[in-house]
């Protein structure tokens, strides 16, 4: 029923606007001819001592050193004028009808006439003669050389404005508006006022918002338009441009009967009561038969979406045919993601048993073969192969120990580097017999984490730059592990990134394992196992010598997402 009367509704809304806009077209169209015809007189006045001014200009230019006697026939032939002269580009006056020369080099109004060069209207009393009321007309004159020689000044005294000021206001004619207006006024170009009536404070408050209308671009043509003035009372505002520095204001009170009311409530009122019943009629009716049951049914799918189990089933009281069918397809669709979701499940179960069992073969393994590398060790005669061996062994340790602190930290994809290196610092501390001592090893572990693909290489680095320090040839030097990480950027490279730095210090005496210098095949295999390592992160690695000891420096970029590329492949051990 609501829609059948959307339609009525909407064309009884346009139809009372219309009405409402064209009345008001009507009256807004009256106030330009009401406005004119207040202050044609006037205007007639202005725009005829706008062209004396200027004609007196072209006479200067033709003749500037006849300036006297020019403006004394000009105001003794033109009565509309009373006072006449010419002000140089200094700002002196050459010549004046009353004889009286004055100098307005210093007056702050000089500038903009002369950057002007057109006519100008305005209404200043420093340069009226006497300090009279009224209005002075500024026109360029240019020589016959086409040279700016200065401007002309006529004066427009106010005891010839406001013709029409004698009659009556309430007197009336068919030439006369109904009524007279609340304020009348003559702005020129730059929104200065030339011309008010009456000339009050209220006057200028109402005449306030007409002259914004006349500085909006685009509306330099005869327009009118309502709104509030400054007492929140609406007004009509007429503007009425006469040319491009002149135009005329007037501010018309509303007729009679058109208050507020009866402007913006009356006319809507039987449309919007019409809406309204016809709005409430169906809203009784939508709520009895559709909106409770699709309530019912929108509460039961959200609190199955937010995981909500124990009341699938939805109930509805006396439902149509259509809700019915929706409630019994929306309960054979949850009865199918519950039956999913409990396989899921015990999908997800077995394969947390299969991956909890694969580490635990995986760490027995390790175990075993480190168990073998050692009995074969207890069995070798030979000094060398013990080396050989105790060396695989500590590295098979070291592997088991990468293994199990990334077991204990499953379950994501980002990896805590520093509760990960604390736990391989610590195995492997106590595979070197230095587990124990204070001031062995030293660490400064920033929180960093990283994925798989970085976190591997880097604990199996940290393991085997561990093992190039062996307690027995510390020479008291405790060795010190750093991680830390920052902003940097790579000049190959103009996109800024995140950086990590691992820094590992002791005794100088490791530098020969570190470098592979060291005499001996498990320190060349230790080297090369590093350089591995750093190639797969991928980093950089800087080892230098500080006196009495020796600092490994690996840089490396964080990669913040874990790559989609193929892995690298380990580096050969080659000779």
């Amino acid at each position: 029923m609501l829609v059948a009367l959307v339609p009525l509704g909407l064309v009884s809304l346009a139809h009372v606007r219309q009405s409402q806009q064209n009345a008001d077209d009507t009256l807004l169209a009256a106030s330009v001819g009401w406005t004119l015809q207040q202050g044609l007189y006037d205007l007639r006045m202005m725009r005829a001592a706008q062209n004396t001014g200027e004609l007196l200009a072209t006479s200067l230019g033709n003749d500037p050193d006849n300036c006297a006697a020019l403006v004394g026939n000009w105001v003794r032939t033109d009565v509309r004028i009373d006072h006449a002269g010419m002000v140089n580009a200094e700002g002196r006056m050459l010549c004046s009808s009353d004889g009286r020369l004055r100098d307005f080099s210093n007056d702050p109004r000089l500038a903009g006439l002369l950057e002007a060069r057109r006519r100008v209207l305005f209404r200043d009393t420093s340069w009226a003669p006497g300090g009279r009321n009224g209005i002075s007309l500024a026109a360029p004159v240019i020589g016959q050389d086409g040279k700016y020689l200065g401007f002309s000044l006529v004066f427009l005294p106010d005891r010839l404005l406001r013709g029409t000021a004698g009659r009556h206001p309430g007197q009336t004619s068919p030439e006369q508006p109904p009524q007279t207006p609340l304020a009348l006024a003559a702005v020129a170009n730059d929104s200065e006022m030339l011309y008010v009536v009456p000339d009050s404070h209220e006057t200028r408050r109402l005449l306030s918002r007409a002259m914004l209308g006349t500085m909006e671009p685009g509306l330099r043509e005869a327009h009118s338009f309502i709104a509030r003035d400054a007492d929140g009372i609406e007004r009509i505002f007429a503007v009425v441009p006469s040319a491009e520095d002149l135009s005329l204001i007037g501010v018309w009170p509303l007729p009679r009967g058109n208050s507020t009311f009866q402007r913006y409530i009356l006319p809507y009122l039987s449309p919007a009561l019409m809406w309204l019943t016809g709005l409430a009629v169906t809203l009784i009716g939508t709520e009895r038969l559709v909106t409770r049951h699709i309530s019912r049914l929108s509460n039961g799918m959200r609190n199955f979406a937010l995981g909500d189990r124990k009341h699938p089933e939805i109930l509805l009281d006396n439902p149509s045919y259509e809700l019915a069918d929706l409630a019994d397809s929306y309960a054979m669709l949850t009865n199918t993601i519950m039956r999913d979701e409990a396989e899921l499940e015990n999908l997800l179960h077995k394969n947390s048993e299969l991956l909890r069992e694969v580490h635990h073969r995986t760490g027995n393994s390790l175990q075993l073969i480190a168990s073998i590398l050692r009995m074969h060790r207890r069995e070798a005669e030979d000094s060398g192969i013990r080396v050989v061996l105790d060396d695989l062994h500590n590295r098979v340790m070291s592997l088991s120990s990468v293994h199990l602190g990334l077991y204990r930290m499953a379950g994501g994809q980002a990896i805590a580097m520093d509760q990960l290196m604390a736990d391989v610092i610590a195995r492997v501390d106590l595979l070197q017999g230095r587990s124990g001592r204070r001031g062995g090893i030293m660490t400064d572990l920033e929180p960093l984490h990283l994925t798989s693909r970085q976190a591997v290489p880097l604990a199996l680095l940290l393991a085997e730059i561990l093992s190039c320090f062996p307690p027995a040839e510390s020479n008291g030097q405790p060795v010190r592990i750093r991680l830390h990480s920052g902003m940097a950027h790579d000049s190959a490279n103009t996109a800024p990134g995140r950086t990590a730095w691992l820094e590992v210090s002791g005794s100088v005496t490791a530098i020969g394992r570190l470098t592979g210098d060291h005499s001996g095949a498990p320190a060349v295999i230790g080297a090369r196992l590093i350089r591995g390592f750093v190639t797969q992160l991928p980093g950089e690695m800087a080892i230098s010598e500080e006196g009495e000891r020796v600092r490994a420096v690996i840089r490396f970029d964080v990669q913040e997402e874990p790559t989609r590329t193929e892995p690298a492949e380990e580096p050969a051990l080659t000779g």
